[in-house]
């Protein structure tokens, strides 16, 4: 085979691309994968990871008080940006070292340059030094979203920023004002909340995280206020100007207008899917842009597939690898059913939210008849040793208790929602679920014990 010439072109080494690479490459397939920027993509470099790392030093303000109060003389006394700046680059680096060690284990090749789609078998390559062109019988789109500017809102880096600039984390503002209360939103305004600014959140829909549980959703609501962070649902912000090296912004609300002097605007909201790689119309998109696919990756095109944020909600990193995985084995020539499997949802804010399934909302205007069980932090032996009582599961079952939905506000509902993804993939009962031993004392009991509680036979809290 030609040098040119590849079984697969991936485009995009995001969480979609690289997973999809080298399970190529796994399964004996010679692969090229094309990235104009860095290693690992949005996630890695300007989304996922780097938040979490912030979020998790973040934190640490949290663990200072606790350590106060179980007698230990520590101190906050401010943070060092440039070695925490350094820390979380130094993460990003290391996970990227390891994607590229794992392209060369399994002979993926690597190509940096901007791609271009000329034909259904062809790609063009362009670097600072020069022009290539790549051939292959399948070609992968995995090129992600970008940022979508808000109309009014240009970014200019200074006073009006998206999250790429606000975690690159040259300062911390006295005053921010953050435009969007979902995920991203609500993540970076505790990041600089608990680095000492004054943050104001604005969300032009009825609740905090639309889509999540509203019952969750109006605690974390209450948890985040009462942690200093301001937050207007139901408003909007109508513009701004700069005044003295500050930006003067009006939010509008139902039923009056707050003017609010604050040194940047961090935007949120607002995403675009990368397809200007084509240089024709031999690709279809849906109605906003991004290039269907069924769940396996296939487009229209034969030959050609798209896979991750580019091909649609959620733009989540763990489905975009789910995909990528999948997508890499249908062209190997290996079976999947067309099945979409439960895809959970993390929003690491302290304390955070992780959900999977139907909420309460959804099931009842579905005209499903449900069962809830519920069980608070508080209650939790683990959770109190913790210092850590704030917080609930929540269990949606049907009148058969079959397990529809599992949502989870605390500590380490991201890593405790595993156990709901299981059971709302495989449709598992309340029942199953309380009859399993879960050790004590841990977390992992709260989930045992929402379900007998829907079962109306918990032990530790009333019926």
């Amino acid at each position: 085979m030609p040098n040119n010439k590849f079984d697969v072109i991936v485009i995009g080494a995001g969480p979609a691309g690289y997973p999809c690479a080298i399970r190529l490459g796994q399964l004996k397939k010679k692969v090229l994968i094309i990235e104009e920027k860095e290693l690992g993509g949005l996630c890695l470099n300007w989304g996922c990871i780097p938040t979490k790392a912030l979020l998790y030093a973040a934190e640490m303000t949290d663990q200072f008080e606790k350590a106060k109060r179980m007698g230990f003389r520590v101190e906050n006394q401010g943070v060092d940006l440039a070695t925490l700046r350094n820390w979380k680059d130094g993460v990003l680096k290391r996970l990227r070292l390891g994607i590229d060690h794992q392209f060369r284990k399994n002979n993926v090749q690597l190509a940096s340059g901007r791609a271009r789609v000329v034909s259904e078998k062809r790609v063009e390559v362009i670097s600072e030094t020069k022009m290539e062109i790549f051939e292959a019988d399948n070609i992968v789109i995995a090129t992600g979203t970008e940022v979508s500017p808000l109309p009014g809102f240009d970014f200019d880096g200074k006073y009006v920023i998206h999250t790429g600039h606000a975690l690159a984390m040259t300062d911390i503002p006295a005053s921010l004002l953050v435009i969007g209360a979902g995920a991203t939103g609500l993540e970076m305004a505790t990041i600089y909340s608990r680095l000492g600014s004054k943050v104001t959140v604005v969300e032009m829909m009825d609740q905090i995280l639309p889509g999540m549980d509203t019952e969750l959703c109006a605690a974390l609501h209450k948890i985040i206020q009462k942690n200093g962070v301001e937050i207007h649902v139901k408003s909007t912000v109508n513009g701004y100007r700069i005044e003295k090296g500050k930006v003067k912004a009006v939010v509008r609300g139902n039923r009056a207008e707050t003017a609010g002097i604050f040194d940047r605007i961090l935007v949120t909201v607002g995403r675009r899917p990368v397809t200007r790689i084509f240089q024709d119309d031999s690709i279809k998109f849906d109605d906003k842009g991004y290039i269907a696919a069924d769940p396996c990756g296939r487009t229209g095109n034969p030959g050609i597939f798209s896979i991750g944020d580019v091909a649609g909600p959620p733009l989540l990193a763990h489905k975009a690898t789910f995909q990528g995985v999948r997508c890499a084995e249908t062209i190997a020539g290996m079976t999947h059913s067309e099945k979409i499997p439960a895809v959970p949802s993390c929003v690491f804010t302290l304390p955070s939210l992780a959900s999977v399934g139907l909420t309460e909302n959804e099931a009842l205007t579905r005209g499903i008849e449900i069962k809830i069980g519920r069980f608070p932090y508080r209650v939790s032996g683990k959770a109190l040793t913790m210092g850590e009582s704030e917080g609930m599961v929540k269990i949606i079952a049907d009148d058969k208790d079959r397990i529809l939905g599992v949502h989870i506000l605390g500590k380490e509902s991201s890593s405790l929602i595993g156990e709901g993804v299981i059971a709302v993939d495989r449709g598992l009962t309340a029942g199953e679920i309380a009859s399993a031993i879960h050790p004590h004392p841990t977390l992992s009991e709260t989930l045992m014990e929402a379900a007998e509680n829907l079962l109306k036979k918990s032990i530790h809290i009333g019926n």
